[in-house]
């Protein structure tokens, strides 16, 4: 679950994010492209709350795990892949991520290689765009 601060700015951003999460739910109803699904949305005490699926760790916790000595040929294609997919579906929808990096990559178990792309936080739809800097 992500609990978002009960800002006004803060609450704004997360409004803009749920709407992203259901375009990709809404464009995916079978659960096979790689980024994460909103189960549920609700209002607590005026923080927007956001339920997803339990995954496990993020890929920068993963290569900590391992001491940054890097990964196997098929293990770096396997994920590869999984992005692309993954970047290619946001690319379909006209969703700009913004800020992907392995802490936004999570995997959906600890020992196996299957992966979502997570935290639409800072995303945009390409005919919406926000910042300055995209």
């Amino acid at each position: 679950m992500k609990l978002v601060k009960n800002q006004k700015k803060y609450y704004y951003q997360a409004a803009v994010e749920a709407k992203l999460l259901l375009l990709l739910k809404e464009n995916d109803p079978d659960n096979i492209e790689r980024v994460v699904k909103l189960i549920d949305y609700f209002v607590w005490r005026n923080h927007l709350c956001l339920v997803f699926d339990l995954f496990s760790i993020n890929l920068y916790e993963f290569i900590k795990m391992y001491d940054y000595q890097g990964f196997d040929y098929g293990l770096i294609r396997r994920f590869a892949i999984q992005l692309l997919s993954a970047l290619k579906y946001l690319k379909q929808l006209g969703i700009i991520h913004c800020d992907l990096k392995p802490e936004n990559i999570l995997m959906k178990q600890k020992d196996k290689s299957g992966i979502a792309v997570a935290d639409f936080g800072s995303g945009c739809l390409e005919s919406e765009i926000v910042y300055t800097y995209i």
